[in-house]
């Protein structure tokens, strides 16, 4: 029963390290690439942090029409 908490709790920690290391990757590519990249990457963001995809694509949506 230790040991379960253990490992859903790594995995998590793993995670966020991960998310915060991407976003500062993401970061960099943001000012160099153009601003199609810049809006994938806030969806892919949003979508890993467990955003519905409905409320990013409808805001990107009006963006390019």
């Amino acid at each position: 029963a230790v040991e379960k908490p253990v490992i859903k709790d790594e995995p998590k920690g793993e995670k966020k390290a991960s998310k915060k290391i991407k976003k500062k990757s993401k970061k960099r590519s943001k000012s160099k690439k153009s601003k199609e990249t810049v809006e994938d990457t806030v969806a892919k963001e949003a979508a890993s942090s467990q955003k519905p995809e409905t409320d990013i694509i409808l805001p990107k949506l009006t963006l390019d029409n």
